[in-house]
């Protein structure tokens, strides 16, 4: 795996690359460790998976360099390895979709996991910014990784906004949050007595990642429980895809409109002269910002220190040089183009007969895992301490917001799936 990244970060001459392979010997250690340390018998009881341990590790990593170097910023040779968004992006395309196996519950799988995921997205989205007061892109974000798939979705979708950086602690909350919903679900599910496929459902509908969906279901103790919330997952999974290519074109749209129209209210200002050295001024600074964003998203300067060079509202007047559909290509998350291929080569050139299909497929998965854990520590690696005291606030917001969000999710969903398998 090591090598395979080093290849592709070579070919897109990203900075530090020929440093990658300390670096990587680093993050593939500690994620070893958080994979030995999850397979415990004894912590695994406390379903304790391996994205907690390697965000905890990744954390302590970062801060622990940080106190003995007297620096905040991740020397180049870690930087560069901390590849969040490339790691999910492979573990997102190697989610192979097997039709042969949605097909028998596809339907009643897609009336769980997308009749409320698209409505409640937006609803607790606009809660988020409008009661609570958090910034738009944190609300969408956190909405987004609430409804659909954890860390996946909220990469996605930050990346689609373009603010990658604002996506560590809503997935550490998620990540510590989803501990109590994969231990007390199963226990609820017997306790209102609700069949094998109907808790396999709601576990698949609510519970945020596909690692922490098996673990629910494998608690409940039913084969039936686990296949179902598998399948309930994988099509609430192809969501992350649709929501990330509408978001990217709807936030581009966004950003070009308040950027004609502050650059309109410049114009109309009586001082003329004025009103052009604002907007030379404006458009500077907005281009030093995105380059300053271009740099971290490729292993530059640490993204999480907040400051000037990484603000965390960007709506800067500038001089539109670029069109809607420019920006979308920009924004467009590409993991989408290889998933769809991935998934097109997956169901055509495999036969459905052999058990080839299904050992290609458990294998894809093994990696899948392996890629995400990657992201996991990356995500640790992006906790600055420092920063966690300065936004407990800000910290104390998500929280109450992401609460909301799961307790009407788990609400909603366990109604649809109950009605879902029950009745349809």
């Amino acid at each position: 795996m090591g090598a395979l990244l080093w290849i592709a970060l070579a070919s897109t001459n990203a900075p530090n690359w020929r440093k990658f392979p300390i670096g990587y010997v680093i993050v593939f250690f500690v994620a070893l460790i958080s994979k030995m340390l999850a397979s415990n018998v004894v912590l695994k009881k406390g379903s304790v998976g391996d994205s907690i341990w390697a965000i905890i590790f990744g954390c302590c990593l970062r801060n622990a360099l940080s106190f003995f170097t007297k620096s905040n910023i991740l020397p180049p040779w870690l930087k560069v390895a901390q590849q969040t968004e490339l790691y999910i992006a492979i573990s997102l395309v190697l989610l192979c979709i097997d039709i042969s196996v949605l097909r028998p519950l596809a339907a009643r799988a897609l009336f769980v996991s997308w009749i409320d995921t698209p409505t409640l997205f937006i609803v607790v989205a606009y809660f988020g910014w409008k009661i609570l007061k958090i910034d738009r892109q944190t609300a969408i974000i956190m909405s987004g990784a609430t409804f659909i798939c954890g860390s996946s979705a909220a990469i996605a979708l930050g990346s689609s906004m373009g603010v990658p950086h604002k996506t560590e602690f809503p997935i550490a909350i998620i990540s510590i949050f989803t501990i109590p919903s994969i231990i007390a679900l199963p226990y609820i599910a017997k306790r209102m007595a609700l069949s094998a496929t109907v808790s396999g459902a709601w576990f698949g509908g609510c519970v945020d990642s596909t690692g922490a969906v098996i673990a629910a279901a494998s608690i409940y103790g039913d084969h039936d429980a686990i296949n179902t919330s598998a399948i309930v997952k994988m099509m609430q999974n192809v969501l992350i895809g649709p929501l990330s290519v509408i978001l990217a074109w709807a936030w581009s749209r966004y950003e070009l409109q308040a950027a004609y129209k502050q650059e309109e209210e410049l114009l109309n200002n009586p001082d003329n002269d004025k009103g052009n050295r604002n907007i030379d001024s404006l458009a500077q600074t907005h281009q030093q910002q995105q380059q300053h964003i271009t740099d971290d998203s490729l292993g530059g300067e640490d993204s999480n220190t907040p400051s000037v060079k990484h603000p965390r509202n960007i709506h800067v007047a500038t001089r539109p040089t670029e069109s809607a559909y420019v920006l979308l290509w920009k924004r467009f998350p590409k993991f989408v183009i290889g998933f769809i291929i991935t998934a097109v080569l997956f169901n055509t050139t495999i036969d459905d007969d052999t058990n080839l299909r299904q050992l290609i497929n458990n294998y894809c998965f093994y990696v899948s895992e392996w890629f995400s854990t990657l992201s996991f520590v990356s995500i640790g690696m992006g906790l600055q301490l420092s920063d966690v005291k300065r936004n407990i606030r800000s910290l104390g917001k998500l929280v109450t917001l992401y609460i909301i969000a799961q307790l009407i999710d788990i609400i909603v969903t366990c109604v649809l799936a109950w009605t879902a398998f029950t009745h349809l």
